[in-house]
């Protein structure tokens, strides 16, 4: 049985991360130095660390996120503890789409949305350059068909 070789292997966007890492510090510093001058120092710590828990989350879900494309299928790979493998092949996608926010147009990041036959999607992490992304799957889909 031969196996497809893998044509692209594509991490989450480390810009992302950056932006987003930056986005929940800046939020972090500034709830937790109101509450330490308001209300109280031991409140502002517990606070500290509940908001901690939201770039923490993000840092596991940049690490355990890989995006394969072969020349049959795509899949989106989710490994931390548990693996969850979800794929779609070519003939069944009908859409790409990408979302970007204003960061994620001024860096050049963006997610995929990968909607196949049914109600089956696939939704990435930002990934760079997205637009070459979709565009690789778009050329892919339409070799498939031809």
């Amino acid at each position: 049985m031969d196996v497809a070789p893998v044509t692209e292997n594509r991490r989450a966007s480390v810009k992302a991360l950056l932006v987003t890492m930056i986005a929940w510090l800046a939020v972090i510093t500034i709830f937790t130095a109101i509450t330490w001058i308001r209300i109280n120092s031991s409140l502002a710590l517990l606070l500290l660390l509940l908001l901690m828990l939201f770039p923490t989350f993000s840092f596991i879900r940049w690490v355990m996120f890989r995006l394969l494309i072969d020349q049959e299928k795509i899949q989106v790979v989710r490994t931390f503890i548990f693996r969850n493998k979800e794929s779609l092949e070519f003939n069944k996608i009908e859409g790409v789409d990408i979302q970007q926010g204003p960061f994620g147009r001024a860096f050049n990041y963006g997610r995929l949305t990968i909607s196949g036959v049914g109600i089956k999607q696939l939704r990435t992490e930002p990934i760079n350059r997205p637009d070459e992304v979709a565009g690789e799957i778009r050329s892919l889909i339409s070799r498939r068909e031809t």
